[in-house]
């Protein structure tokens, strides 16, 4: 038998956890942001590199293959980190918002007299993520380089 949570205890409740998972979207979304940056950061240098060192070097068909296929399969890998930290993120973001309305940001007249706390659009998750899109393309783009550059030098 589940006993009734008195209003008060429950405000106090949603009041605790809300800087919780705040904190959690915030570090979700600040993940995806350094995977984005680490990944295309070593395909770069990966690219660098190649232009530097294979100029001067001869590298048999074979080892270009593997080595593209290294670069696709590390894409994968950051794609699949990517996709992970998003759903969480989402899953934190979904929770966020359900906190912040049983704490009635979003109802007018519960915190300010001429409307609500929030922007009644702010309860609506976008069905793109560009920031998702944004990095996943330039992961890609940059390990396309990366291959180019190995294939082509």
């Amino acid at each position: 038998m589940t006993l009734p949570i008195s209003e008060t205890r429950s405000l106090e409740t949603l009041r605790l956890l809300y800087p919780i998972f705040k904190e959690e979207v915030y570090r979700r979304r600040a993940a995806m942001a350094v995977i984005a940056r680490q990944g295309a950061f070593f395909f770069l240098s990966l690219s660098l590199i190649s232009l530097f060192l294979l100029r001067q070097a001869a590298v048999s068909p074979g080892l270009r293959g593997t080595a593209c296929a290294g670069i696709l399969l590390m894409l994968l890998l950051l794609v699949h980190q990517l996709r992970q930290e998003k759903s969480r993120h989402e899953k934190a973001k979904l929770q966020l918002i359900r906190l912040e309305r049983g704490l009635q940001f979003f109802e007018e007249g519960s915190y300010l007299p001429d409307g609500p706390l929030y922007p009644p659009e702010w309860q609506e998750r976008p069905k793109i993520d560009f920031d998702l899109s944004l990095s996943v393309t330039v992961l890609a783009g940059t390990a396309l380089l990366s291959a180019v550059i190995l294939i082509l030098i």
